[in-house]
């Protein structure tokens, strides 16, 4: 079978297409965010120049320690424009463990629980792309959880029902254990292990001095950065490790990447970055690759950003003030046996929800509930949380 001219231009288009969506706003140009929004509850770590900082300097071996959790691979089990997730997220991680001073274990935390939720909440576009405020701004209001709670497919919320206005909690978090011998669905778990950002910025020229002082005072004070980037075909197809020969040929209208700048250093007098990539440890150098310092090369002083996390609800944990179980957290300074009962009786209407909607299945019928049984399980499950609450409240010995 022969190939029309016209069906090989499009072929051939989608092919450059490809190319150029090597990043994450599959050809759509990146969204400008408001100089108001640049920063949130933050100060920026102190200004030094980098003649005052160490020639080569990364956090990935400081004094001989690792501070950088594992690397992702973003384009398995199928492409997904989701850069400024995994960018972000390695960033955030990464100063989880330095703020921890090391201690385990690593974070990896829930690149699809946001794909999941984010644009339910006007943050991002899923697998069309994003920028790390989306992120921070969703960390900061929600939380976010490990990996643990939901393995990573590259899909987003088009996977979910489009007409909720929240996210589905199955979707933030899920347990596929089965209930019973004949349950084979998954099913929400309400109370993960969260974890939140408490600050973030952008990084800005200052009035003295350039931006890189900048960048590399962030990164020596508190911890690597996310920064975006232009992604040229030599540089996706034919980086071969070593400091990037950037041919600087293009506009910035090409950015359209994140990476973490984690460092840098010095090659024979020439200065450049350690960035890490998130397209597997078989493309660079295990993950990484270098980008000559100096030059603004492929544009990455232009957008970088940092954030600052917390650990709270895991701390929590390790102190014995709540106790993991397979529906989530249980608070134990406000458990008691007198709302135990009504805990585990929310828990049994979840169960009988998802029976029921696997019965329906089975049956050969719509496997979704009817609006009438919803809302009765709503309002019984609603009660039960409610006269929870209430019994722990009396449960609680009366203030001084």
């Amino acid at each position: 079978m022969c190939w029309s001219k016209l069906v090989l231009a499009a072929a051939l288009s989608a092919s450059l297409a490809c190319v150029s969506e090597a990043g994450c706003y599959r050809g759509r140009p990146k969204p400008v965010i408001p100089v108001e929004d640049y920063h949130y509850n933050d100060e920026p770590a102190p200004l030094m120049a980098a003649k005052h900082m160490p020639r080569r300097f990364d956090w990935g071996n400081v004094d001989g320690q690792n501070f950088l959790v594992p690397s992702w691979g973003q384009h398995q089990p199928k492409y997904c424009g989701s850069c400024y997730v995994h960018g972000t997220l390695s960033m955030v991680q990464d100063r989880l463990k330095i703020r921890k001073r090391g201690k385990g274990p690593d974070v990896m935390l829930g690149r699809q629980s946001f794909l999941n939720c984010g644009a339910y909440e006007g943050w991002g576009a899923g697998c069309d792309g994003g920028d790390p405020i989306d992120l921070f701004r969703f960390m900061v209001k929600y939380g976010l959880p490990d990996e643990s709670c939901f393995t990573y497919t590259a899909t987003d919320h088009r996977e979910f029902d489009q007409t909720l206005k929240h996210c589905p909690a199955s979707a933030f978090c899920r347990n596929c254990m089965p209930i019973n011998e004949t349950a084979d669905s998954c099913w929400a778990v309400k109370t993960p292990v969260l974890y939140k950002v408490k600050s973030y910025g952008k990084i800005e020229k200052p009035k003295h001095g350039n931006i890189e002082d900048v960048m590399m005072s962030e990164i020596y004070h508190r911890g690597p950065i996310v920064c975006s980037i232009s992604t040229p075909e030599d540089f996706t197809y034919g980086y071969r490790g070593g400091i990037y020969n950037d041919p600087l040929n293009y506009t910035k209208e090409s950015i359209d990447h994140n990476v973490e700048v984690t460092g840098w250093g010095e090659e024979d007098g020439k200065p450049y970055w350690n960035v890490r990539n998130s397209w597997g440890n078989y493309w660079g150098t295990l993950s990484f690759f270098q980008l000559q310092r100096g030059i603004n090369s492929l544009f990455v002083n232009e957008d970088c950003w940092y954030a600052e996390p917390t650990f709270e609800e895991e701390e929590e944990v390790l102190d014995g003030d709540f106790s993991g179980s397979m529906y989530g957290l249980i608070d134990n300074g406000k458990e008691s046996s007198s709302s135990a009962p009504f805990m585990q009786l929310d828990q049994a209407l979840s169960r009988v929800r998802q029976e029921l909607s696997m019965q329906l299945g089975r049956a050969g019928g719509d496997a979704s509930l009817s609006s009438e049984v919803e809302a009765a399980l709503s309002q019984v499950s609603g009660l039960a949380s409610r006269l929870a609450s209430s019994a722990k409240d009396l449960a609680q010995p009366a203030s001084a």
